[in-house]
């Protein structure tokens, strides 16, 4: 899910792939968890200095994520399944920060689906479906 430059609102693209993730995918698999992580690029904000700017930028990816969030939940997706919503700021570029399409692609939420520990179970015990 991608964002606009300073922002945490997601567009009718993202809502539309949420959506069907969401309707698809989460609530026909209960018992799968996520973990739903935000970005931003690395550039700085007006009138902040380097330092500053850093803890903005960490502040938005957590925005990011947390809508990204809350978007799944009003698709009905349980709010068990989502097992931590965690903004990493800068870090972790995909994109090249040098240019304007790399920065794009830094600015995102990416959303991981794992097994829950009941499914982990389940397999062990060999009682997985």
């Amino acid at each position: 899910i991608l964002f606009n430059t300073g922002n945490a609102a997601l567009s009718a693209q993202a809502k539309s792939a949420l959506s069907k993730f969401a309707n698809n995918v989460l609530n026909q698999n209960r018992d799968m968890d996520v973990s739903i992580y935000g970005y931003t690029d690395n550039q700085g904000w007006r009138n902040s200095t380097a330092e500053q700017s850093i803890q903005k930028n960490l502040n938005l990816s957590q925005e990011r994520a947390q809508s990204v969030a809350s978007y799944l939940l009003g698709c009905g997706v349980s709010n068990s399944q989502i097992k931590s919503v965690e903004g990493l700021g800068q870090a972790d570029p995909i994109g090249n920060n040098d240019t304007a399409e790399g920065r794009q692609q830094t600015r995102r939420v990416e959303v991981y689906m794992y097994a829950s520990q009941q499914m982990i179970q389940q397999a062990e015990a060999g009682t997985l479906k």
